[in-house]
């Protein structure tokens, strides 16, 4: 039997349950440790196994020395974010500097919109100079007694970190705490963007495990984690994804709808608050686009999936004319995702996960700019792995135009089928589509458990 520390947030383990279950189903113990002073909540069939456990601790026992860590890694974080390799990532960077004004200001300072974007008048050389000095600043600092009474009581075979590059967050404790007691510590990434959107690691853990060889790229030149410990595995949390089958049939689909069975759906995918500075403004611009678009896009049924997260934002929006609805809130699960992509034709939408899951079910996905209502969009990398043009599954087109152009030939069938097939196993199963990813991760965690 392994015991396995699991210092991750509540609303992140969630990505992991059903890694967490196999675990637990192979008999293994786990203890997941969330910050405090958030709530001990273990999410759904986790539940049921008495051998995973919940606790909370605190960080950083030390008020004074949270701050001063907090700024030595907001100030690691912004030079990262000038470095060449960020240049596009001008949403980040902005991000990240607010972050470093709050910590070194001690409140909430927003970065002036109208400062320049400095990546290209960076002294580059200075630039990798500091970034060692603070790094091994941060190495040479011990760490936080109290997460390592943490570690040390709970005497585990391994430990586990996500996501571990949150701005904000002070996880790098418990991988020093691991290294100082000799516990083989790992980083699981649990989301398309964590390794160029959020933060650097600041210090490697023994093992970091990623979706693909993107991310594998990402951690060697983006982190500098040694290539021989970074180790693909591919996405679990889209295991339960793949098993799901459509709960109603189209016909059904469209008269639970209002939407005219003989006309194709298209689906637009919301986005969180980050892509877009007002979102509903910015469909209702799209929806009168493709109304008068020529051709059967005009006729088509359209159907507008708010971001689970952004309900609120939506609240005083309604949907306007014929075959145009929203969906409904008992929809914001995973199998409402599920049966909405599969009964669409085609999928919309700026920056958002959803666009993955599309191609899972082979569903074509379409983006445009959005020109002034745009945020993050084309300012963070992750985007970009998305595109057709990198390999990826989403159609993107430089104006409303053009993209209706692309919308139109893709709701008649006019689409790479073995594109977006070639995409999904490369990004999501890189270890092959009939090959479930959670069994492959566990066999590797407790190879490092038993290092």
């Amino acid at each position: 039997m392994t015991r396995i520390l699991f210092c991750t947030r509540r609303r992140h383990h969630r990505h992991f349950v059903p890694l967490l279950d196999e675990l637990g189903r192979r008999g293994h113990e786990i203890v997941l440790a969330f910050p405090s002073p958030q709530k001990v909540r273990i999410k759904g069939i986790l539940r049921n196994r008495p051998n995973i456990t919940a606790l909370t601790y605190d960080e950083v026992s030390a008020p004074r020395f949270a701050d001063a860590v907090a700024l030595l890694r907001h100030l690691r974080d912004y030079g990262w974010y000038l470095s060449p390799e960020q240049e596009i990532a001008t949403y980040n960077r902005h991000r990240a500097l607010e972050q470093l004004l709050e910590t070194a200001g001690g409140g909430t300072i927003a970065a002036d919109p109208s400062w320049p974007d400095p990546p290209v008048q960076v002294d580059q050389s200075m630039r990798r100079r500091l970034d060692a000095e603070l790094g091994g600043l941060d190495l040479a600092l011990p760490p936080d007694p109290g997460v390592v009474e943490l570690v040390h009581g709970q005497s585990p075979d391994v430990v586990l970190v996500s996501p571990l590059v949150l701005q904000g967050s002070h996880q790098t404790e418990v991988v020093k705490a691991a290294r100082s007691l000799g516990v083989p510590s790992g980083f699981l990434v649990h989301s398309w963007d964590n390794l160029s959107n959020k933060g650097r690691v600041h210090v490697a853990p023994d093992k970091v495990y990623v979706w693909n060889d993107i991310q594998r790229r990402e951690a060697v030149e983006l982190h500098g984690i040694p290539a021989e410990n970074v180790v693909v595995t591919g996405a679990t949390h889209w295991d339960p994804f793949f098993e799901l089958a459509p709960s109603s049939t189209f016909e059904q689909f469209c008269a639970g709808h209002g939407f005219d069975p003989a006309e194709p759906i298209v689906l637009y995918l919301g986005s969180t608050k980050n892509m877009s500075t007002d979102e509903p403004l910015l469909v209702d611009r799209w929806l009168a686009a493709v109304r008068s678009a020529p051709g059967r896009l005009a006729r088509a049924n359209i159907l507008v999936r708010p971001h689970p997260k952004e309900g609120r934002r939506w609240l005083g929006w309604r949907p306007s004319g014929e075959r145009v609805a929203a969906s409904s809130p008992d929809a914001a699960d995973s199998q409402g995702l599920y049966d909405e992509l599969h009964h669409a034709t085609a999928a919309v939408g700026l920056n958002t996960s959803a666009q993955i899951e599309a191609s899972i079910l082979g569903t074509p996905v379409y983006s445009f700019f959005s020109g002034d209502l745009t945020l993050g969009q084309r300012g963070s990398l992750h985007f970009y792995y998305l595109l057709e043009e990198n390999g990826g599954a989403v159609t993107y087109a430089q104006t409303l135009q053009e993209h209706l152009g692309q919308l139109e030939r893709g709701i008649t069938g006019d689409f790479d089928r073995e594109r977006i097939s070639r995409f999904c196993e490369a990004f999501v199963r890189p270890r092959g589509l009939d090959l479930p990813v959670t069994p492959i991760l566990a066999d590797e965690i407790l190879a490092l458990a038993g290092r």
